[in-house]
């Protein structure tokens, strides 16, 4: 898997030619780079799943808004709102009862791939996991989302943010160890 550090990327192409990517960023460069990202994938004319793990869907929603996006390309996988409190169900979103919940959250992507079309799937920001699960049980997860054959022209774009929350040698630990199984690593920064 070969691990590039970009300043310019034709995303759209990396998009298309690569299944399953990694594309890590400084948090300080988030916005920015999560709406380029967006575009690319955007420009792809596919559904995309947006699973959002470190935001509720809500606060995505509005934020696709300001810049621009057309709601109706996505469909939504929620991990927090539920965890909160019952959440008003919509046409659009999957809500799973807890971030901790990597069996559901799975079942979810995968019927939103089945029933909602989608063939590029979003995770905003994988890294968020740590603060419910090991390590390993992320990379378990992540390898299952991978090679799940469901549909084999799915694009899976995995988000990590190299500051967060998470202890910095957990965040490390989690790169590398994606690293191994993805397609192309890009490195913002």
């Amino acid at each position: 898997m070969p691990l590039i550090t970009i300043m310019v990327l034709d995303l759209i192409k990396e998009i298309t030619s690569n299944r399953f990517l990694i594309i890590m960023m400084e948090e300080s460069e988030y916005t920015a780079r999560m709406e380029e990202i967006i575009n690319g994938v955007e420009k792809t004319k596919t559904k995309i799943c947006y699973v959002c793990l470190s935001k509720p869907v809500k606060d995505v929603k509005e934020e696709l808004s300001k810049q621009g996006f057309n709601l109706s390309d996505f469909f939504f996988i929620d991990v927090l709102t539920s965890h909160y409190h019952d959440p008003e169900p919509c046409k659009d979103c999957f809500f799973v009862r807890s971030p901790r919940d990597l069996a559901a959250i799975r079942v979810a992507i995968k019927e939103a791939v089945e029933k909602k079309s989608c063939s590029v799937i979003l995770f905003d920001t994988i890294s968020t996991l740590l603060i419910y699960q090991q390590t390993s049980s992320v990379v378990s997860f992540t390898h299952s989302i991978m090679s799940d054959d469901t549909k084999e022209n799915v694009k899976k774009l995995f988000i990590l943010l190299k500051q967060d929350t998470i202890p910095q040698e957990e965040n490390d630990k989690l790169m590398k160890d994606l690293g191994m199984f993805a397609d192309k690593t890009i490195n913002f920064g």
